[in-house]
């Protein structure tokens, strides 16, 4: 019995995370634009972001400033890569078809795809002459599995939202010809019939920290210019005859720094797709819905076929002009991360702009619609009525 009371937490440690919690939320609610944001996004986003700067601090104390700045810069960089927005937007896009909240999606997803690097800069900073002759053949096994892994997950997902994308539409058909104010009991399900298929493999990522073992699989490939660069400035710090403990804030900045764009990334997307303004509308739920369906399934569906090419480029070697342009396309991802952020924000602002006169004209065509059924069923009552006249003028 002691030592099941000695486990717990003292209650003034509880009372106090409580009361700063409250007061927390209590902040957050008061500031105009950021209580748009759930509270829990912005907690995860401040956390991350208060781990970036002890990560500085430490930084400050050791001479190997200019190094930091250039591993942090190259964490950034990853962290906008094809691979890493697609499957953390497809993630949380599944969670809260779930019913679940996943704020929590990308910082998982980040800190799994950094081990790897984490582990591997050790082993190089420890072992820099010995392993730099076999690091080419591991890093063409990794690139192998990482890619497949990567390419497979995106494909698969981005076929289970195009199936997810037809049944918004029939259910966007549906409750546009439902009658004015049933939308409020219209459900909109989530994933279909493609889940269940893939159940298996799904089943593994139904919380969010689950989402490192993937990341782990995708960090195996080390097949983008940051992870080769962090690896190699490792190899040169071990070699000029710095400590391996003042090499390890290497790849906890570049971690910090991917981890912090990721987590924002995952934190925004769920706040996106959770929005409480659209909690009333239905209409307005299904309309955005399938505007980021549509732009997750172009995303998925790219960047999935560009990592299949490129590992049929890599383990067969083609030649053409088509494999040159597939080998582009390969090493310029942070332009394609980039890209697909700029697309999320550029569709979004089309849909914002073009949902207004849309929603007019489907207003009026279900006034209209409402106003026919009104006149039908008053025709119906004026037959009805004048049958029955009839037939009590004919018994008379």
């Amino acid at each position: 019995m002691a030592d099941r009371t000695s486990t717990q937490p003292p209650a003034e440690d509880i009372s106090l995370l409580k009361s700063f919690s409250a007061k927390a939320a209590t902040c957050h609610a008061r500031v105009p634009y950021l209580r748009r944001l759930p509270f829990s996004a912005v907690a995860i986003i401040m956390c991350i972001a208060f781990v970036n700067a002890l990560c500085w601090v430490a930084v400050g104390i050791v001479p190997l400033i200019s190094t930091a700045v250039l591993a942090y810069t190259l964490g950034l960089r990853h962290a906008l890569d094809a691979d890493h927005i697609s499957a953390i937007d497809l993630m949380t896009r599944r969670l809260i078809a779930s019913g679940q909240r996943p704020v929590t999606v990308g910082m998982f997803f980040s800190l799994g795809h950094s081990t790897i690097v984490i582990v591997t800069s050790i082993v190089v900073a420890a072992t820099a002459a010995a392993v730099s002759k076999e690091f080419d053949s591991f890093s063409h096994i990794g690139g192998i599995i990482g890619t497949s892994v990567s390419a497979a997950f995106l494909i698969i997902l981005g076929f289970m939202n195009v199936y997810i994308l037809f049944t918004l539409i029939r259910q966007m058909k549906k409750l546009i010809a439902s009658r004015v104010g049933e939308e409020e009991d219209f459900k909109i399900q989530g994933a279909g019939c493609l889940f269940k298929v893939f159940k298996g493999m799904f089943r593994m990522i139904d919380r969010p920290w689950k989402m490192y073992p993937l990341g782990i699989l995708f960090g195996l490939g080390f097949d983008t210019s940051s992870e080769i660069a962090l690896l190699g400035i490792s190899s040169i710090q071990a070699a000029g005859g710095t400590s391996i403990w003042l090499i390890l804030i290497l790849p906890l900045l570049f971690t910090a720094g991917m981890c912090m764009l990721d987590t924002t990334d995952g934190a925004l997307m769920m706040s996106l797709y959770t929005s409480t303004s659209l909690a009333r509308d239905q209409i307005a739920i299904l309309y955005y819905s399938i505007v980021l369906t549509v732009i997750t399934i172009i995303v998925a569906l790219v960047i999935g076929i560009i990592q299949l090419l490129t590992l049929v480029l890599n383990v067969a070697e083609p030649t053409g002009r088509f494999w040159d342009g597939v080998e582009r396309a390969g090493d310029n991802y942070e332009i394609l991360g980039g890209s697909i952020c700029g697309s999320f924000i550029v569709f979004g602002l089309l849909s914002v702009l073009l949902y207004k006169p849309w929603r007019r004209r489907i207003d009026s065509q279900r006034a209209a619609n409402a106003q026919l059924d009104r006149l039908s069923s008053a025709g119906k009552i004026k037959g009805g009525e004048g049958v029955h006249v009839d037939e009590i003028g004919g018994r008379a």
